[in-house]
C-alpha cells in the first residue's frame, strides 16, 4: 500500500501466493529455549531472538502441526455431511484457526524479510517455500471443506439464518477456492500447482533481484561543485552514507558522498542538483534498477505473465485480470472506463502543463530552443514552485521534523476517531533500534484497542523501498498455538539447525475420534481475543548533520496515508475472523481511508498542529501556508497521467498482451506512455523492471485500485468540507461515522455499501477531478 507492496494477504491461491501478513509468537522478555517463531500466546513476537535458522525448522513443525489440524478438520466434516448435520461454527472456527496460526508465524520472517534483508534469511525463506506453497494448495483445495461451505450455502435451513457477515464469508471463500483450483480434474490440477509453485518462485527472484541492484547501485562523489544546488538535508543524509562504506572523514560539507537509489535521495538529486549530467545519470540508474546482469527482471516478467494467463485459462477466465478482478468492486470493463475518463481530465492538463513548464525553462535560461529532457521535469519543476508560491523545500522541511509530523498525525487520530496513541516506554522486542512501539487505545474507555510499531527511516539494500503497512496479529479469536491433533502425533523438533532426521516431509496421520473431536471444539470455543498489531513502514531520511530527521510535504503525505492503512486493521468491529482489518475488502477499496487521511495534511488546523519549526519551536507563516495549500493542485495532470499509465499498463499486460509475442512488456508500457503522458517515453526507462506493485506485490491487474479508491477517498474528504470542516465537533462527529463505518467494517460489508453508510449514496467522480484541479 501506500508506494510498496508489502501489505498483502492470501486471498486466494489465484492470487499467485501474496503471503498473508500477521504474526507469530513471543515475549520481549528473556530468552526461550523454544524456537522463536513458535512460542505461543504472548503479547508480542521475539523480533530480537528470530535468526534466519529459525525458520526452516519452525515451518516445518508449523505445517506438520497445521496438516494435522487441517486433517482431522477434514474426517469431521466429512461425517458430518454424510449425516447432514454440518453447522457454520463446525466448518469456519477450525480453518479460522488454521489460517490465522500460520500467518501469525509466517508473517514474522515476511516482515524482516522486507525490512532486515540478509543473504542467510533470503535463503532460508527460499528453502520453506515449496512447502508453504504446497500446503496453501492442500488448504485452498480441500474438496471436504468446499463441500461443507456449498452446503451451508445451499441448504436453506441453515443459510437462512445467516447473518450478512456469514453469509459474505460463506460467498467468498466458495469463490476463494474455486480460484484456487479445488473443482480441477486430476491432470489440470497438478498443472495448475506446478504454475503457482513456479509463479511463487519468479515472484520471489524478481524482488530480490530489485533488492539486490538497489543495493548495488551508488554514485561517489568527491567534487561538490557537482552538488550545487542540492539541498542540505540531502547533503547530511549522503556524507552519512559516505560514513558508512568506509569513508570516515565524510562530511557534509567536504565530502565525499553517496548518492543511492532511495527514493528520498533520488528526489533530493532529480529536484534540485543543477549539473545535468549527474541528474541524467542518477535518473537512468534509479529507472534501469534490476535491467542488466544478474539481477536483470526482463526475462522474469515475461515468465510470470505467461504463467497468470495460463493460470486463468485452467480456470476457465479469458485472462488473468477477469480472473484478478474476481471479488472487487470494478470488472474489467467499468475499471477500464474509470481510467479512460480520467485520461480525458488530465491529459489536456498535463499538456498545458508541459508547455508551461518549457516556457519557464527557456525563460530562465534564455535559450528558446531549450529541450527539456526527463532528468530535466522534476528540476525545472520545482524552481517553477518555487516561483509560482515562493516557498522552497529546505526552507519548508525546518517546519516538519518528523516528530512533529507524527504528533500531529495522532493528534489528528484522537480528534476525529477518538483513539489515543501512547508511546510504550518498556519497548518490547524490536527488529531495529529506531523502532517505536505505541498503544493504541479508546479515548472514552482506556481500553486498549492494539499496537502500532513505527519504522521510518531507510536503509537501502536491507530495507524495501517505498512505504506500506503490514497487518499483524488480527483481532479475532484463535490460538497462536498447536491445535489438540497437532498434539497427537509427533512433531519435528523446534530445533536452531536442521538436522538429518528432520530435512524430510514428515508424513502426518491423525484419526478421527469423538474425544479428539470434542477436545478441539471446546478449545477452538475457549479462544481468546487476540489483540491485533500492525508495522507501519517508511523510508524517511534518518537524522544528520545534528539536524533530526525533516519531512518533505510529500513524506508527510505519506505517513498520513499509511497511517490509514494501520487504523483500519487496528479498529476493526468484525467478528469473524476471516473478515477483520483488511481481509476480505476488495482490493480496490483497501486505499480508500489511506487515500481519505493524507488529504488532511492540508487542513488548517492539522496542518498547525505539526508544522513548527525544529529549532525555534515557531509555526509556519500564515502566507506560507496560503502558498502550501495552493501546490496541492500544482501539475496535477502529469502526476495523474503518469499514474494512468502504470495502470493501463498493468491491465493490458493482463488482458489482451501476448506475453509469447514480438512485442516486449517494457514496449507496451511506452505506447500507453505515448498514448498519455504529454511528453514521449524515454527509450532506456525499464521501471517495470522494479515494478514491484504488480510483478513482487498484490497489485497484479490492480493498480488501477489506487484511482478507483481515490474517488471514493475524496468524495468522503468532500463530506467533512460540506459540513464545515473548520468545526471541530462537526469534525468528530463526522470522523466517528467513519471509524464505525470504513475503519471498523472490515471486510465483513461490502466496500460498496459501506460507503452508503457514510455518504448516503454512491460515489462522485466529480469531487476527485475538483480537488485536483482537472475540471
Amino acid at each position: 500500500m501506500g508506494e510498496a507492496a508489502a501489505m498483502t494477504w492470501v486471498i486466494s491461491i489465484a492470487t499467485l501466493f501474496c503471503c498473508a501478513a500477521a504474526a507469530g509468537a513471543g515475549n520481549a522478555t528473556g530468552k526461550s529455549t523454544i524456537n522463536p517463531l513458535l512460542v505461543p500466546n504472548l503479547q508480542f513476537p521475539l523480533w530480537d531472538q528470530i535468526r534466519p535458522e529459525h525458520v526452516q525448522p519452525a515451518v516445518k513443525q508449523l505445517i506438520a502441526q497445521e496438516t494435522a489440524s487441517l486433517e482431522l478438520l477434514e474426517q469431521d466434516l466429512t461425517r458430518a455431511l454424510k449425516a447432514g448435520n454440518v453447522t457454520f461454527d463446525e466448518v469456519f472456527r477450525p480453518f479460522t484457526q488454521i489460517r490465522l496460526r500460520l500467518d501469525s508465524v509466517y508473517g514474522q520472517f515476511d516482515h524482516l524479510s522486507s525490512v532486515m534483508d540478509s543473504d542467510a534469511l533470503r535463503a532460508a525463506v527460499k528453502a520453506i517455500a515449496p512447502q508453504r506453497v504446497a500446503f496453501e494448495l492442500r488448504l485452498g483445495q480441500s474438496k471436504p471443506i468446499y463441500d461443507a461451505v456449498k452446503y451451508l450455502n445451499t441448504t436453506p435451513a441453515i443459510a437462512d439464518k445467516f447473518s450478512p457477515e456469514e453469509r459474505r464469508l460463506v460467498e467468498i471463500t466458495l469463490e476463494d477456492a474455486e480460484d484456487s483450483g479445488v473443482g480441477l480434474p486430476p491432470d489440470k490440477k497438478k498443472r495448475f500447482n506446478e504454475l503457482v509453485d513456479i509463479t511463487q518462485k519468479l515472484t520471489l527472484n524478481y524482488s530480490n533481484n530489485v533488492l539486490d541492484a538497489t543495493k548495488a547501485w551508488k554514485l561517489v562523489i568527491h567534487n561538490k561543485t557537482r552538488l550545487a544546488g542540492v539541498e542540505q538535508t540531502t547533503l547530511d543524509v549522503a556524507a552519512d552514507k559516505a560514513k558508512e562504506q568506509g569513508f570516515k572523514n565524510a562530511t557534509a560539507e567536504n565530502g565525499p558522498w553517496v548518492i543511492t537509489p532511495d527514493y528520498s535521495t533520488y528526489a533530493g538529486i532529480m529536484g534540485f542538483a543543477k549539473d545535468r549530467q549527474l541528474r541524467e545519470q542518477v535518473y537512468t540508474g534509479y529507472r534501469q534498477l534490476a535491467s542488466t546482469g544478474k539481477t536483470d527482471n526482463t526475462p522474469i516478467i515475461r515468465q510470470i505473465l505467461t504463467l497468470r494467463k495460463e493460470l486463468a485459462s485452467l480456470l476457465g477466465y479469458p485472462n488473468y485480470a477477469v480472473s484478478a478482478m474476481r471479488g472487487k468492486m470494478a470488472n474489467l470493463t467499468s475499471a477500464t472506463a474509470l481510467l479512460e475518463e480520467v485520461i480525458k481530465a488530465s491529459r489536456p492538463a498535463a499538456i498545458r502543463e508541459d508547455q508551461q513548464l518549457t516556457a519557464f525553462a527557456r525563460n530562465a535560461t534564455g535559450d528558446p530552443n531549450l529541450k527539456l529532457l526527463w532528468w530535466d521535469i522534476a528540476f525545472w519543476s520545482e524552481r517553477q514552485k518555487e516561483e509560482l508560491y515562493k516557498v522552497k523545500q529546505e526552507e519548508l522541511r525546518q517546519y516538519l521534523p518528523l516528530n512533529n509530523v507524527m504528533q500531529g498525525l495522532f493528534g489528528l487520530a484522537k480528534n476525529l476517531y477518538g483513539v489515543n496513541l501512547e508511546l510504550v516506554k518498556n519497548k518490547p522486542s524490536v527488529w531495529q533500534k529506531d523502532v517505536q512501539v505505541y498503544a493504541i487505545k479508546d479515548g472514552d474507555t482506556g481500553q486498549l484497542i492494539g499496537y502500532l510499531y513505527t519504522d521510518l527511516f531507510a536503509r537501502p539494500g536491507q530495507k524495501e523501498g517505498g512505504a506500506w503497512v503490514q497487518p499483524f496479529w488480527d483481532k479475532a479469536h484463535y490460538w497462536r498455538a498447536a491445535s489438540p491433533a497437532a498434539l497427537t502425533f509427533t512433531p519435528v523438533p523446534a530445533v536452531a539447525k536442521p538436522t538429518k532426521t528432520n530435512q524430510t516431509n514428515q508424513t502426518v496421520s491423525v484419526q478421527w475420534t469423538p474425544q479428539l473431536a470434542q477436545q478441539t471444539a471446546d478449545w477452538l470455543a475457549a479462544a481468546p481475543k487476540q489483540i491485533p498489531l500492525a508495522m507501519l513502514v517508511c523510508n524517511q531520511d534518518p537524522p544528520a548533520g545534528g539536524r533530526p530527521s525533516l519531512m518533505t510535504l510529500d513524506q508527510a503525505e505519506t505517513v498520513f496515508h499509511e497511517f490509514g492503512h494501520a487504523l483500519q486493521h487496528l479498529l476493526t468491529k468484525a467478528s469473524q475472523g476471516l473478515m477483520t482489518g483488511m481481509r476480505n475488502i476488495e482490493w480496490d477499496a483497501v486505499e480508500t481511508p489511506s487515500q481519505m487521511q493524507e488529504k488532511w495534511v492540508y487542513d488548517k488546523k492539522t496542518f498547525d498542529s505539526f508544522a513548527r519549526h525544529w529549532k525555534t519551536g515557531q509555526p509556519v507563516p500564515e502566507s506560507m501556508f496560503e502558498k502550501i495549500n495552493a501546490t496541492v493542485k500544482y501539475r496535477k495532470g502529469n502526476a495523474f497521467t503518469w499514474q494512468l499509465v502504470l495502470a493501463t499498463t498493468d491491465l493490458i499486460l493482463h488482458s489482451t498482451y501476448d506475453p509469447q509475442g514480438k512485442v516486449s512488456p517494457i514496449e507496451i508500457q511506452h505506447e500507453q506512455y505515448k498514448k498519455i503522458m504529454p511528453y514521449p517515453p524515454n527509450p532506456q526507462d525499464a521501471q517495470l523492471n522494479n515494478f514491484g506493485h504488480i510483478f513482487g506485490g498484490g497489485y497484479a491487474a490492480g493498480y488501477y485500485s489506487y484511482m478507483w479508491a481515490d474517488v471514493m477517498s475524496t468524495d468522503m474528504f468532500e463530506a467533512f468540507v460540506e459540513a464545515g470542516i473548520d468545526n471541530s465537533d462537526v469534525d468528530h462527529q463526522l470522523g466517528r461515522k467513519f471509524r464505525d463505518t470504513f475503519l471498523a467494517s472490515g471486510g465483513a460489508v461490502p466496500a460498496g455499501t459501506v460507503f452508503k453508510e457514510f455518504r448516503g449514496r454512491d460515489p462522485k467522480i466529480g469531487p476527485l477531478l475538483a480537488y485536483n484541479g482537472l475540471t
